[in-house]
């Protein structure tokens, strides 16, 4: 299973840079998943008071063929 990882708000003022889907796409190995996250950073928007991002994985229980789906949960840490 996928591991916890942590981004710096100040990583997230752009969200359409390619480096910080390529990141997240490192950590969460799938396209679908990473996409998720930034829409999840998205919704906090611009709140200054977001010192950063703890992205954890959860073992959902859809199960699609033999790969299971992970479900990812953004919590922002003031």
């Amino acid at each position: 299973m996928s591991q916890p990882f942590m981004i710096a708000r100040s990583r997230c003022s752009v969200l359409s840079d390619p480096a910080l889907l390529e990141e997240i796409r490192r950590h969460t190995e799938t396209d679908g998943e990473a996409s998720s996250i930034l829409r999840s950073l998205e919704r906090f928007g611009g709140d200054g008071s977001i010192r950063y991002f703890e992205m954890t994985p959860k073992q959902s229980r859809r199960n699609y063929g033999q790969h299971p789906v992970v479900a990812w949960s953004v919590t922002a840490v003031r």
